[in-house]
């Protein structure tokens, strides 16, 4: 038996644990001499360390074997003597073949019905030691042998923090080791029986853990475990995970449960704190992945309303200062709303622009879509027309109201370099007809044409 199967028994084989409970499975698997257990069939059920030690196959593999160490015709006697409990000489065989003289002292664990033994512990020592006269161990080495065993029990179950237990159900009494004093905060004396377990479990949870004993003991089965929780003596509950393995008799019939019982409360807390968080998280991720989403909308349908906007923008650029060459060397600037000085700059320079790659030679600022003007309206015009009149350019304004006129009177601006006309027919007529003239070659002197130069087209002013 290995420290954990010690601690957790339920992991022991079940032929193993047929011949004792949980305390004598411990003591034996640390005693300080070889033990074997042996079924009728001389078949090995139980192989502790020493005996390992001692004569050299490990546990594994010699369980399920007739017993390797002793000679066949050495096994019958040895069993014979076991009846009496005698201590019998045999000529023993190490695994590696060397010889070994062996001292076995062999006991009956268990009886069929008839009184036959059909289990047998044996206490196998090399010959030569201390002995009594008959040949046996001396009371001092049996004595010493025990209490080492007893204090390697009492510190293992003091070591772990599962509570191992042994529950007979002959009796109906129950053995618990020291830890289950610490699990479920009573007193050995409250649980030294099977009700105190039956009445303390989560009314929840009893008829899983009863029907899962149950179960096992109709079944035949050799093992069982449940997980059920448990009112302490403070009135909370502890999440107990319970491995029994189940004796029973020749017959079948169920004498004890030997188990462990560990406390995983704070395993569980943990286990549904950590499952709460993956669920908040998951809600969180969702909500930021939808968020994003959201998110990603808007910026799409922004950059959508900012390329509109640019396009409107655009729009307006180009509605806001339409240059259009109505004929040869001819521009036209229709204005509408109020001019500001972004608006005259940006007219400004999308007039100089159309004046050089067209080379016009007349430029008609039409302010028929202009309500009113102010001081700082009509410095604009004017730099606009000094402007352009740099380039060679000359500047003509038609569409001028009387309430702009007026307007522009009574704010003294300098208007005497403005060439006007009230409507934008009467400019183009004027612009056409001086263009036309200035492209015509000159007249000589005398000539039909000649003469004193034509008269101003009607309505200039």
């Amino acid at each position: 038996m290995t420290t954990e199967q010690a601690v957790h028994p339920s992991t022991t084989r079940p032929d193993r644990a047929r011949w004792g409970d949980a305390k004598l499975a411990i003591m034996a698997e640390v005693a300080p001499v070889a033990m074997i257990v042996c079924d009728r069939e001389h078949v090995v059920r139980f192989w502790n360390q020493q005996a390992s030690r001692l004569l050299g196959w490990t546990e594994n593999e010699v369980l399920g074997r007739e017993m390797p160490c002793l000679e066949r015709d050495a096994i019958e006697p040895w069993w014979e003597a076991s009846s009496a409990g005698a201590p019998v000489s045999a000529r023993g065989v190490r695994k590696d073949g060397s010889s070994i003289d062996l001292e076995i002292t062999a006991t009956v664990v268990e009886r069929d019905a008839s009184g036959a033994a059909v289990g047998v512990v044996a206490v196998v020592r090399e010959a030569g030691g201390e002995r009594r006269a008959d040949g046996g161990a001396t009371e001092t080495e049996t004595g010493e042998a025990l209490r080492e065993s007893e204090e390697r029990f009492r510190m293992v179950t003091l070591a772990t923090q599962d509570a191992i237990y042994d529950y007979n159900l002959v009796t109906g009494g129950v053995w618990r080791s020291a830890s289950f004093e610490r699990i479920s905060g009573a007193p050995e004396e409250l649980y030294a029986d099977a009700s105190w377990w039956r009445e303390h479990i989560h009314p929840d949870d009893v008829n899983n853990a009863t029907d899962a004993l149950e179960s096992a003991m109709r079944s035949g089965a050799n093992s069982w475990t449940a997980e059920y929780r448990l009112r302490r003596a403070n009135g909370e509950y502890a999440v107990l995970v319970d491995r029994g393995v189940i004796l029973r008799d020749a017959s079948g019939k169920m004498i004890k449960v030997v188990g462990a019982v560990s406390d995983v409360t704070e395993r569980r807390r943990l286990e549904v704190q950590v499952q709460e968080s993956m669920i908040q998280l998951k809600a969180a991720a969702d909500a930021l992945e939808e968020q994003n989403r959201r998110l990603e909308g808007e910026i799409i349908e922004r950059m959508r309303s900012e390329e509109s906007l640019r396009a409107q923008n655009e729009a307006i650029r180009l509605m806001s200062a339409p240059v259009v060459q109505v004929w040869d060397n001819i521009l036209a600037l229709p204005l509408i709303g109020f001019i500001d000085d972004v608006r005259a700059s940006r007219i400004t320079e999308t007039l100089l622009n159309e004046v050089v790659r067209t080379q016009a030679r007349f430029a008609i600022m039409d302010l028929t879509g202009i309500e009113s003007v102010d001081t700082a309206t009509t410095k604009h015009l004017l730099d606009m027309m000094r402007a352009i009149k740099l380039l060679g350019t000359r500047g003509v304004v038609s569409g001028i109201s009387p309430r702009i006129a007026a307007t522009m009177t009574q704010l003294g601006a300098e208007t005497q370099e403005l060439v006007t006309f009230g409507t934008l027919k009467d400019a183009l007529r004027h612009a056409i007809g001086a263009a036309t003239r200035t492209a015509a070659p000159l007249p000589r002197a005398g000539a039909p044409g000649g003469g004193a130069p034509a008269a101003a087209p009607p309505g200039r002013r």
